[in-house]
């Protein structure tokens, strides 16, 4: 027994030593957030290269008739692990239409992205489901002109709004102004050195202007959760944050479905 104990006590801390602080303190551990992509990813579910219609990419009770749509590009797709777990709570599908660098917003892009959200579009339009949550890219001038962006966003809205019981906006949080995880590994005791503050002008915000103009579709903010007091986190409840400047980890946002839950209208209620 006593040569047993030892050899489990080696093993864990041989796994210590092989994970290192870094993957011990922090969830999903630091040599693994870049990769925390979460199920629509792990499934095939954003669309990229010349792929121009989404699959089936089914997810929560893919059995029930509460239909719920997240369409998108990748900002879309790192609210999924969130979405996906209130689903599952709330005996909800979800069915994602995401593509990477391809803004819901009606806008030229390129052939196979115009092609891809009409297609996203007509599949909404047959399925009228109780709810599509819409989030793209909107910090910076990334796809079009800002105005353009505006008009393409509303047109998007006003059809969405049609074709289902309830449409909603998540907005486009800050991008962080550095490599986070490159911080927190020259900062493993002092991970609020890793902070910043905010910088989302909005100029750059066509999500929120355009939801503003169309009736009976608000905006879901994760900015005060994200950054309160104007102070952004890089690690909250342990997880880490941001799995790129860019980009949420699916660990964080699986973690915040009640977050989202409380926040999300019930258009079966």
């Amino acid at each position: 027994m006593r040569r047993l104990g030892a050899v489990l006590v080696l093993a864990v801390c041989a796994a210590w030593l092989v994970a290192g602080p870094a993957q011990g303190r922090f969830l999903p551990g630091l040599n693994r957030v870049a990769a925390d992509k979460g199920e629509v990813y792990r499934f095939g579910c954003l669309m990229g290269h010349e792929r121009v219609r989404s699959g089936a990419c089914r997810f929560g009770d893919r059995r029930s008739h509460r239909k719920v749509v997240l369409l998108g590009d990748s900002h879309a797709m790192q609210w999924g692990p969130g979405l996906i777990r209130l689903a599952e709570k709330k005996g909800w599908q979800v069915i994602a239409l995401t593509r990477a660098s391809c803004p819901a917003a009606l806008v030229h892009i390129d052939y196979y992205c115009d092609t891809w959200r009409r297609n996203s579009l007509k599949r909404i339009r047959l399925m009228k489901p109780g709810m599509v949550v819409v989030a793209s890219a909107a910090n910076g001038n990334l796809y079009a002109d800002e105005s353009d962006l505006v008009d393409g966003m509303i047109r998007t809205l006003r059809k969405l709004r049609a074709w289902s019981k309830r449409t909603v906006v998540i907005r486009d949080q800050a991008v962080s102004p550095f490599n986070v995880t490159a911080c927190l590994r020259s900062n493993l005791s002092a991970p609020g050195n890793c902070g910043f503050a905010p910088d989302r002008p909005l100029a750059w915000s066509y999500d929120y202007k355009a939801a503003r103009r169309v009736p009976k579709v608000p905006v879901i903010d994760p900015q005060p959760m994200l950054c309160p007091a104007g102070w952004c986190s890089p690690v909250i409840d342990d997880y880490l944050v941001y799995r790129n400047q860019g980009h949420l980890s699916a660990s964080f946002t699986r973690s915040k479905y009640q977050w989202l839950g409380h926040r999300l209208p019930d258009p079966w209620r």
